[in-house]
Order: structure tokens, then sequence, then C-alpha cells
């Protein structure tokens, strides 16, 4: 009976201490849940809020690195952006003077040495196609040695270098039939000499010197010509106006089908071999057909 009255006291002070503990709902009678829920969800209340990430302090180093970068990056546009005028497109004016002094030193070379200079044009601008041997590329490029339209007149080599060469074309017996791009806007007459003295004078070969009058006369004489010669046209050309030649230049006038005049002295050196030679002197010609 006591052990009875005790367990009903406590189940009272439990209840009274956290109402709703221990209470059984009767048949039809309802039990305030809420304080359960409070219970369930008190440790969690207990826990810390999680952090929030990305609004941290970045570090002192960095924020240090960004304003040096920027102090660095105002300093150089400052320094050498210009004036932001007219002025800023005229870069390095001060060294035109030294340009035009090498430009001119390699025309005179280009005159007193056409083979050496030559030799440094056919290795810039033509060794791509033609290649260091000077053989070309087999039903691509032809070959400039033992080619008739090096040898041939010189004129013809020299209008094919101002203005370019395209449609079929036939080289010692192999038919071509390409396109070659003009260089009248990129080689000046001195250099168009000195290359065309090279091809013609780069052994097998051995025809006469090119001079630079010839090319400035046939330059002037064809102004008005926009598009690349065909070997039709080059052929009917020849002989038609002739062009001014230098004094003691001998004239040649032959068609490409026949070959340069004999060689008297060493070969011309090829572009893969470094020492080049001064112009050859030439004198006779032959009379035989080229292959």
């Amino acid at each position: 009976m006591a052990d009875t009255e005790m367990a009903a006291t406590g189940m009272a002070a439990t209840e009274r201490a956290e109402p709703g503990v221990g209470v059984v709902p009767e048949a039809g009678g309802t039990v305030d849940l809420q304080p359960d829920v409070e219970r369930i969800h008190r440790a969690i209340m207990r826990e810390p809020r999680d952090p929030t990430e990305g609004r941290e302090a970045p570090p002192w180093f960095f924020v240090a690195a960004v304003a040096l970068a920027l102090f660095w990056g105002g300093w150089y546009l400052g320094r050498f952006g210009g004036t932001f005028d007219t002025a800023t497109h005229v870069f390095m004016d001060d060294r035109q003077p030294v340009i035009a002094a090498a430009a001119a030193r390699q025309a005179t070379a280009a005159v007193t040495n056409p083979v050496a200079a030559g030799k440094n044009v056919y290795a810039k601008h033509c060794v791509g196609c033609h290649q260091e041997t000077g053989l070309g590329l087999a039903g691509a490029f032809p070959p400039v040695k033992n080619s008739p339209w090096v040898t041939g007149p010189s004129e013809t080599l020299v209008r094919i270098l101002l203005h370019g060469l395209q449609g079929p074309i036939e080289v010692g017996g192999t038919p071509y039939n390409g396109a070659m791009p003009a260089w009248k806007d990129v080689l000046k007459d001195e250099e168009i000499a000195a290359v065309a003295t090279y091809l013609r004078q780069w052994a097998p070969n051995a025809a006469p010197a090119v001079p630079v009058d010839q090319v400035a006369a046939l330059r002037t004489a064809h102004a008005d010509r926009t598009g690349a010669w065909t070997a039709v046209e080059l052929q009917g050309a020849e002989g038609s106006a002739p062009p001014a030649v230098t004094a003691g230049t001998p004239s040649t006038t032959r068609r490409p089908g026949q070959a340069g005049p004999t060689r008297v002295g060493p070969a011309a050196d090829g572009p893969q071999n470094p020492g080049a030679a001064g112009p050859r002197t030439t004198e006779g010609t032959t009379s035989g057909r080229a292959p």
C-alpha cells in the first residue's frame, strides 16, 4: 500500500516538473505534445550555428599583391603607353635613319656582289618552294637549275620575278601547273637583279648577270600589269621593246628553249654552300637546245 502511494506521488511530481511526461491519454482524451517536441529539439538548439563560408577576410599578403599589381600596371602604361596621340603610332621614330642606312647598305651590296646578295634573297624568299638544291619539288615546283626559263633571255626571268607566273609550264620535259607569286612589291630592283643573277649563275647554270637597269626598265614598262604572266605571254613578249641594259653587258634575246652562254671560271655556289663568289664573267654562246 505504501509502495503504491509512493509511485503515485513520484508520478505526480514528475508530471509537475515536466508536464505530459508519463501521462497516458484516456479514451477520447487529448494530450498536449508540445513539451515533448521542445524536449526532443533541445539538444539540437544547444549546437552552435554552422559557419558561413565566403565572408572571411582575405589574407593581408593577397591584398598587398593586388595593390602592387595595380601600381605596377599603372606605371607600365604610363612609361610605355605613349602619349595617347598620333605620335604613339610612330614607334621608335628615332631608329628610322638607322633602318634606312641598313637598307642602303643592302642595296649597295646587291650591286657590288649580286651573287652573294642573290643567295641571301633566295634563302629568304625562294628556298621554301625551289628547295636548297634548286631542283624544286617534282610535280609541284619547277627547278631553277637546268631551266631554260632561267638561263634563257634575262628579261623573261625578270618578268617572272616581278609579276609572277601562273598556268601550265614545261621544264626539262616535266609539266607543271601552279602559281608563283609576284615580288615587285616586296623586292627592290637591286634585289631582283641580284637573285636573277644568282639563279642564272648557279652551277650548272652559266648565263650572264642581270643589270639593275634592266629590272627598272621592265618594272616601268609593265607598271600597269596586275596579273601574273603565262608561258604563252612570256614567249610572245620576248624580243619586243628590248629593255635598256648596262653598257658592256651582253644582251640576251634567245628563247627559253636555248641554253645560256658557256661559263668561264668557277661555278656559283648554291645556298647550301656558305661561300658565294661575285658575279661571273662569261663569253661565247652555245646553240644547242636545252633538254
